[in-house]
């Protein structure tokens, strides 16, 4: 049985607001301060970029990966709370609580889907009924609950997205370190090149630069390096343009 639960997350926004993410780290963050769970990584995820789907900026959703997750009941309860209070004035925002025992090929099939056409509330709904998910519309049209699902399946499927946050990572922004300290001070599980080979020396030195992001591959974070510009035998995180595709 699968000890994960995914949480996601949607709409929480408007033009003038913070954004989802911010959101997502915040409730990370309480999840963690009451003991209702050890919330480790926050995933974003990219949906559908079209003119037939109403989105703030970028049209992504994001999701929180909860591990040993407690009372799911209270979890539900500390999201509706705080997505109803903290949301922007004109969202539409939306929950998902998925158990990891609960994805089937049909759930991931459907976060899929949203990345490359319009789904309805009712078909994202049915989906959450047929598999006893906890899916809830909570401000505005409501719309929210579709992305909301979407990222919690693509957070679950393992392979899809790019790191929010996760403990540590932000800290090392700017820095070199070897990959040693970099595993040793993140949850960072591979660290590997645009070609797909990992990083296996534990003393090879990775220049963080200014946006270090891991995308979320295998279930897990995964640093993506290429050959630094200037200094042999050291790597560079990759460049933000590449990091963005994910």
């Amino acid at each position: 049985m699968g000890t994960r639960l995914f949480i996601g997350i949607d709409d929480t926004d408007n033009l003038d607001s913070r954004g989802t993410g911010f959101h997502a780290r915040a409730l990370c963050n309480s999840i963690n301060q009451r003991h209702l769970g050890n919330c480790r990584f926050v995933t974003r995820h990219q949906l559908l970029m079209s003119p037939l789907v109403p989105f703030t900026s970028h049209n992504s959703a994001a999701c929180l990966v909860v591990e040993q997750p407690g009372d799911i009941g209270q979890l539900e309860s500390l999201c509706i709370d705080y997505l109803i209070e903290n949301s922007a004035d004109g969202a539409d925002a939306g929950l998902c609580l998925l158990p990891e025992q609960v994805l089937t090929v049909s759930l991931m099939q459907f976060g899929i889907i949203c990345k490359h056409r319009v789904v309805t509330q009712a078909i994202a709904t049915s989906l959450a009924t047929q598999h006893g998910i906890r899916l809830h519309g909570l401000t505005g049209t409501k719309d929210g609950l579709i992305g909301a699902l979407a990222a919690a399946t693509l957070c679950g499927s393992g392979n899809d997205g790019r790191l929010l946050w996760l403990a540590g990572m932000r800290d090392h922004a700017e820095q070199t370190l070897s990959l040693k300290q970099l595993q040793e001070s993140t949850d960072i599980a591979v660290v590997q090149n645009r070609e797909g080979l990992p990083l296996v020396d534990v003393t090879t030195q990775i220049d963080m630069g200014t946006w270090p992001r891991a995308i979320w591959l295998g279930g897990e974070p995964c640093l993506i390096v290429e050959p630094h510009e200037e200094k042999a035998d050291v790597w560079q995180v990759a460049a933000k343009s590449y990091l963005k595709q994910f």
